[in-house]
């Protein structure tokens, strides 16, 4: 009888992951899923994510350059992750969300999210200084990214997409992340001064 209550918990955590998923998924359009490569998938369901994160988030009053907009801005090797253009003029805490694609030298204003979806650590580490002690919420793919000072890193573990959360970095940007986001992340603290 003791065994029900664990059973029982085990049971609600996985379902709240399923949930999760089912949430990401359905966001970015099922119809999608079943056409696109593996690794196409993968991008939905960070895309899907990153959106969810803008929802669990809270910004500062004056992060915003428009009331009405949340800038999601991104760099990328990949051509796959192209995908966070389905998230234009979704809607976060009634602001628009507009999606801006950004090469070597573009400007950061404007930019709310920024996506790192490149190996390039040396760009990472010169766009992290950039955007250090403004509220943007930065999200990566690659190991270090949250010990380089990013908030929010996706990681594979035993085939399964997770993230990570820099506390520190989030506090420094200004950023509160809501415990739905903490509840779910590998916590990391500390990174560069």
């Amino acid at each position: 009888m003791k065994d029900r209550p664990q059973k029982n918990k085990a049971r609600r955590s996985i379902g709240r992951r399923l949930v999760m998923i089912a949430l990401c998924l359905m966001i970015l359009g099922a119809k999608y899923a079943h056409t696109e490569p593996l690794i196409g998938l993968e991008y939905n369901v960070k895309a899907g994510f990153i959106y969810n994160f803008a929802k669990f988030v809270e910004w500062p009053p004056d992060a915003f350059e428009n009331n009405n907009v949340m800038g999601l801005c991104f760099v990328s090797d990949n051509p796959m992750s192209d995908v966070l253009f389905k998230l234009n003029d979704q809607t976060v805490s009634d602001k628009k969300i507009k999606v801006r694609k950004c090469e070597d030298d573009d400007s950061i204003e404007g930019c709310n999210i920024f996506y790192f979806g490149t190996m390039d650590k040396s760009y990472i580490q010169g766009k992290l200084t950039e955007l250090n002690n403004r509220s943007v919420l930065t999200v990566g793919e690659i190991e270090g990214f949250a010990q380089m000072g990013g908030i929010i890193n996706f990681f594979m573990e035993q085939k399964r997409l997770r993230f990570e959360v820099n506390v520190d970095a989030a506090r420094k940007a200004g950023l509160k992340l809501s415990s739905q986001i903490l509840m779910s992340a590998e916590i990391v603290k500390g990174g560069p001064e």
